[in-house]
């Protein structure tokens, strides 16, 4: 019985990765459950696997639960797909999608293949880990958005640079736009056109 070795990456992050080891007896629903241990996501996502190519193009997709409605081609599903039935080079790479709102992307490779197995071990065993894993749900780490203390912190700022009452022009303002005579005689076009007493 073999033991597969995988590394398994994230597609946004690729410093941040780990080391499973798996045997090739055991199904991808093991494999999509340790991965998801292994980076502490939760298990109530639909997910898939794609064998893939060297450039990582999507080949037979195993999927958790078969969507497609499709009796006469029917997607292999997690729970009854072996790993040996459909490891078919010593390098083999996965793409392994969950999430497919968030779509969550890792990158699975074939590091190695040992012919036996460490019985004091139990498989699928986290052989190694390497970064802290994003969070699931934080959209702001995965994105780079601004969070709600960075945002409030802008908005202070923003209404309290000036308190001016929103609509307003200051004398300031109308000065620079033109909007008062500033001329010798110190009056507006409105005030030239008022007669005085004498000349009633």
């Amino acid at each position: 019985m073999a033991v597969y070795k995988f590394k398994v990456s994230f597609e946004e992050y690729e410093d941040i990765y780990r080391v499973i080891e798996i045997k090739s007896t055991q199904t991808f629903l093991d494999f999509h459950k340790a991965i998801l241990a292994s980076i502490g996501f939760d298990e109530k996502q639909l997910a898939s696997f794609y064998m893939s190519t060297d450039s990582w193009k999507k080949g037979q997709e195993i999927t958790l639960e078969d969507m497609t409605e499709n009796p006469e081609n029917p997607l292999p599903i997690m729970a009854k797909a072996k790993l040996s039935q459909y490891i078919v080079d010593p390098h083999q790479k996965i793409l392994y999608v969950y999430d497919f709102i968030e779509c969550w992307t890792l990158l699975i490779e074939l590091t190695s293949i040992s012919i036996t197995e460490n019985p004091k071990t139990t498989y699928p065993n986290l052989f190694k880990s390497v970064g802290p894993a994003p969070k699931q749900y934080d959209k702001v780490q995965k994105f780079g958005l601004v969070d709600d203390n960075e945002f409030d912190e802008i908005t202070k700022n923003y209404l309290n640079r000036s308190e001016e009452i929103p609509g307003e022009i200051s004398d300031d303002e109308a000065d620079e736009f033109g909007l008062f005579d500033n001329g010798e005689e110190g009056e507006s076009d409105a005030d030239s056109n008022v007669l005085d007493k004498d000349e009633l």
